[in-house]
């Protein structure tokens, strides 16, 4: 890839607490009682190295090597199928999985964010276990919901531009399937106008019409943008919709079907005991399963008195059901409960990445696991970030607001900035002056010897009608502040729409592509470059600290120095589980 002119990027941590993110997800993370029976593993680095070191392979593995091989045969850089199944095959290998629609052009900047979390702790693992960690992302190429892929938000000046393709009859067919057409070629013109002219448009340009080029499935074309952008960090891809796939992981189907009233009851058991502590993240339905219909697409299989029906009038027993499966098991398609399972009985998988929405839908699980004989994986937070731009983080180090503060309405924002420095009083000083025009009203009416009610009612009718007139004249002079401070009120604003963007996190809305284009090819190499240097300057810190005690303690007799240093390295650990390898803040990145 053609590198930008070297700049250093700068890194900020910041606690979730800090950031709208659901009280669940921050339990979870800070292992809190409550939260952590509902998981197989506390979110700690060292839970996360035993989960990778203790995984043990519940089936051949050179089979399920060959079908993901051969899964990736279209998407692979560099790499002969033959490789990655002698990759996968080894016993020595487990995967790290993360996973996600497929959005349009790769979607907001936390497909990617995801992508770059794989990558990370799947370096780490191999690192600090011994294991060939691979990192492995999951293609979510039998969801349907086609409007929420096809948009892609672009920022400009004033707000933020939406491009969506239209597409008629796509909701009844799974995404990833949908072929690029003729329809495509005007979305695909927006998006490049909305491009502003770089150094690396060009190159963005031809990566992008590479990878969704006319005729190629969505499913292909995402897969292979983000395959361009991450296969030399070892990234492979796995999905369901393969009828490869479909007749390998059958027996999970089997098992959806056989035990449906069980496993319907053990989720609303296990979503009922979470929702009295936290929200529950999907609604139970009577069955984990769709099905796929010539006519109607995808559509769910209802279960109810020992029988199995659609919406487009299809109906079976159970017997007819499972025998269905025999004969054509890529008619079936998982539920996002049924989803996980699917994925683990194809892939040597021992950690799942996700954000706060799929760790909440896990919370959900735990005992379907063992109704399907398995072990839940490690859940881990995906990397959380923010990345900021030049001038916006001038205005940052400007501006009398934390990133925190910028959560707010605008509005507000500008209100507290022209009071603080327009004026700090002037609210308090035209509270007075409309207190003393009602006690002085007040007055008169006794003074004047009001008694008549009608004059009373009067009387203070004209006292709120000069109260509003003072209302009227604070903002006069509140307009008159802002105008003079009218390059600070647009900062304020620019500040606010990077960072939330239609008040919600960067993250969420903006498509990563922007970025691309802005700041060079290789952005998201030199954030994982960050991380990694991040890392490495945490374990010098710490074993400078390991150092300096030892040196302290190193007149203390043996006994004690024992005790002493495994009290130290305790704590070490503690707190190398919360700073190392796994994400447990949110990251500002200054580009």
């Amino acid at each position: 890839m053609t590198s930008t002119t070297e700049k250093t990027l700068r890194a900020e941590q910041l606690e979730f607490s800090e950031l709208p993110f659901t009280r669940l997800f921050r339990d979870y993370l800070a292992g809190t009682d409550a939260i952590t029976e509902f998981y197989g593993h506390p979110h700690t680095y060292s839970a996360l190295k035993k989960a990778v070191c203790s995984f043990e392979p519940h089936s051949d593995r050179r089979e399920k090597a060959r079908i993901i091989a051969e899964f990736n045969e279209p998407f692979l850089q560099g790499q002969t199928l033959d490789q990655l199944a002698g990759i996968l095959a080894h016993e020595n290998t487990v995967t790290i999985t993360t996973g996600q629609q497929l959005s349009i052009f790769g979607g907001p900047l936390y497909t990617v964010f995801k992508t770059v979390s794989a990558i990370h702790l799947a370096r780490s693992l191999t690192r600090d276990t011994g294991k060939r960690v691979v990192p492995v992302f999951w293609l979510a190429d039998e969801d349907h919901d086609f409007e929420e892929i096809s948009v892609v938000n672009m920022p400009e000046p004033d707000g933020i531009r939406q491009i969506a393709l239209p597409c008629a009859n796509c909701a009844r067919h799974a995404a990833g399937s949908i072929r690029v057409d003729q329809a495509f070629e005007q979305f695909r013109s927006e998006i490049y106008e909305s491009l502003k002219p770089t150094d690396f448009r060009e190159q963005l340009v031809v990566m992008l019409d590479e990878a969704y080029a006319p005729g190629r499935s969505y499913r292909e074309a995402f897969a292979l943008l983000l395959s361009k952008l991450f296969s030399h960090h070892g990234l492979i891809f796995a999905g369901s919709n393969s009828p490869m796939v479909k007749k390998h992981v059958s027996e999970c189907i089997r098992i959806a079907i056989d035990r449906v009233d069980e496993i319907r009851d053990t989720l609303a058991k296990q979503s009922e005991r979470l929702g009295r502590h936290y929200h529950q993240q999907v609604q139970v339905t009577d069955s984990l399963l769709f099905w796929h219909d010539e006519e109607q697409g995808r559509v769910r299989l209802q279960h109810g008195d020992g029988h199995w029906k659609t919406d487009s009038g299809l109906s079976f027993s159970t017997g007819e059901l499972l025998e269905k499966l025999d004969e054509t098991p890529e008619r079936f398609s998982p539920n996002v409960f049924l989803r996980p399972l699917i994925q683990d009985a194809i892939l040597p998988n021992a950690a799942y990445i996700g954000g706060p929405a799929e760790i909440a839908y896990y919370g959900q699980m735990k005992p379907v696991y063992e109704l399907f004989d398995r072990d839940m994986p490690f859940v881990a937070a995906r990397f959380s970030a923010t990345l900021v731009e030049p001038p916006v983080g001038r205005f940052l180090e400007e501006l009398p607001f934390d990133f925190s503060d910028y959560i707010k309405r605008f509005e507000d924002l500008e209100q507290h900035y022209l009071r603080k420095f327009g004026n700090p009083e002037l609210d308090n000083h035209f509270d007075s002056w409309k207190r003393q025009v009602d006690e002085l009203t007040n007055q008169m009416i006794v003074l004047t010897g009001m008694e008549e009610p009608g004059l009373q009612k009067h009387a203070r009718s004209l006292s709120r009608e000069y109260t509003k007139s003072l209302d009227k004249l604070r903002k006069k002079m509140v307009n008159t502040i802002r105008q003079k401070e009218e390059v600070q009120v647009n900062r304020i604003h620019k500040v606010k729409h990077a960072f939330f963007p239609n008040n919600r996190l960067q993250e969420r809305e903006i498509a990563h592509i922007y970025f691309m284009n802005k700041f060079g090819m290789d952005i998201w190499d030199r954030i994982l470059n960050k991380l990694e240097e991040l890392e490495r300057n945490y374990d010098q810190d710490q074993d400078h600290d390991h150092d300096y005690d030892r040196d302290q303690g190193q007149n203390k007799n043996r006994d004690h120095d024992h005790d002493y240093d495994h009290d130290r390295d305790q704590g070490q650990n503690k707190n190398r589980d919360h700073d190392h390898g796994l994400f447990n803040r949110h990251f500002l990145i200054h580009l």
